[in-house]
Order: structure tokens, then C-alpha cells, then sequence
């Protein structure tokens, strides 16, 4: 059984080229998956939401 990783912004910023600003543009809009709070200081990506976002976009 494979485990999924936690991403924090800084890593979810590398893997899409999006900036901290858009990622959170595109996920007011609908268009980006939402993070998950660990803490009140903390949110994480779901590595396996942003392979399958980053799937979705550029295969089109």
C-alpha cells in the first residue's frame, strides 16, 4: 500500500509553477483542489490531488 504525501505551498508552488496568489485564486474559484489544515498555522495538498490536477490540465 502506497502512502500519500503531504505538500506544503512551497512545494505545491514548485510542482505547478503557479504562484501563492493564483493557487489560491484558482481554489476560490473552483478550479484548484483545496488544502487540509494540520494546524491553525499549517494547511497541506494531498500529493495525489495535485498529481491528478497537474494530469487534468496538461493532458488537455
Amino acid at each position: 500500500m502506497e502512502l500519500d504525501r503531504n505538500l506544503r505551498i512551497e512545494q505545491v508552488i514548485e510542482i505547478t509553477t503557479l504562484s501563492r496568489t493564483e493557487i489560491y485564486r484558482r481554489i476560490k474559484a473552483g478550479l484548484f483542489p483545496s488544502q487540509k489544515r494540520v494546524s491553525h498555522k499549517v494547511a497541506v495538498w494531498r500529493a495525489s490531488e495535485i498529481k491528478a490536477w497537474h494530469e487534468a490540465i496538461f493532458s488537455a
